[in-house]
C-alpha cells in the first residue's frame, strides 16, 4: 500500500502536457482517410433529460496510434497485430524528443541527427518512444485552414527508422500527419518497415516544443477488435 500511494503521490504531483490535439469537424486528416462527425443525437435543449452526440470518425483521426496491421496485411499473420491486441505497455515509458524545427516539406530526419542526439543527452533506451518535434502543430487548424498541415511536411528517414528499431523503441511519433512525407510515401515509406518490427507509430501530436529531454508519456488507445489503428491521449508528466 506504501508503494500504491507513493506512486499516486508522484503522479498527482507531476506537471501534465497534453500532447493531443483536440478532435473536431473539419480539422486536418489524411486525404484518403474519412472525416470526423460528432452529430447532435439527445438533448435537454429538445425536451430530452441528457447531453450526448454520436461519433462518426476514422481510426486515425486526430492523434492517433497505428497499429502494425495498418501496413502490414494478414498474409504476415506474425506480424499482423490489430489494436486490441498491442499490449498497452508499449504506450507507457520514458518518452524522449528530438526537437527538429526549420526542417522543410519533405525533408527526412537521418539517423546522424539521433545519435547526436544521443551524445548529447544519452543512449535511448529499449521501450522509449521518442518523438520528433518539427513545430508542425503550429499549422493545424480547421478546413480550409488545414492547408499547410495537409499538403506536405516533414518527416523520418528510413536510416533513423532503422536505427531505432536496432534500438528496441517502443513507438515513434510525429506532430505531423504521418512520419513519411507525401514522398516518401510514395517511394520508400518507414510505415510498413516500422510496424512490421512491432514498432508503433503515432501522428498528429502537439506542444512537443513544451517538453523536456525526457519525460514520461502515457497513451491508451480504444479496445477496437481487428482495428488498425485508435485515437489516443497522448500525456506527458514531467
Amino acid at each position: 500500500m506504501d508503494y500504491i500511494q507513493s506512486l499516486v503521490e508522484t503522479v498527482r504531483g507531476a506537471h501534465v502536457l497534453d500532447l493531443s490535439q483536440t478532435l473536431e469537424e473539419h480539422m486536418p486528416n489524411f486525404p484518403t482517410h474519412s472525416k470526423f462527425f460528432h452529430t447532435l443525437w439527445g438533448s435537454y435543449w429538445h425536451g430530452g433529460r441528457s447531453l450526448n452526440y454520436q461519433l462518426v470518425m476514422n481510426e486515425h483521426n486526430g492523434t492517433h496510434v497505428d497499429a502494425p496491421a495498418h501496413f502490414i496485411s494478414d498474409a504476415k499473420p506474425e506480424a499482423h497485430t490489430t489494436i486490441e491486441r498491442v499490449p498497452v505497455t508499449r504506450l507507457i515509458g520514458r518518452g524522449v524528443v528530438l526537437h527538429c524545427h526549420g526542417m522543410k516539406e519533405g525533408q527526412l530526419v537521418p539517423k546522424d541527427d539521433v545519435t547526436r542526439w544521443e551524445r548529447d543527452h544519452g543512449s535511448l533506451q529499449a521501450g522509449d518512444i521518442v518523438l520528433f518535434d518539427f513545430g508542425w502543430a503550429t499549422y493545424w487548424g480547421l478546413r480550409p485552414h488545414d492547408q499547410r498541415y495537409v499538403q506536405d511536411w516533414p518527416g523520418v528517414g528510413m536510416d533513423a527508422a532503422e536505427y531505432l528499431v536496432g534500438k528496441g523503441v517502443a513507438a515513434l511519433g510525429v506532430d505531423t500527419l504521418s512520419p513519411d512525407p507525401p514522398a516518401a510515401l510514395a517511394k520508400d515509406p518507414i510505415h510498413p518497415y516500422v510496424l512490421e518490427k512491432q514498432v508503433l507509430i503515432i501522428e498528429n501530436l502537439c506542444n512537443l516544443e513544451k517538453l523536456p529531454d525526457a519525460f514520461l508519456f502515457l497513451a491508451l488507445p480504444l479496445k477496437i477488435r481487428g482495428g488498425s489503428g485508435s485515437p489516443i491521449r497522448a500525456l506527458a508528466l514531467v
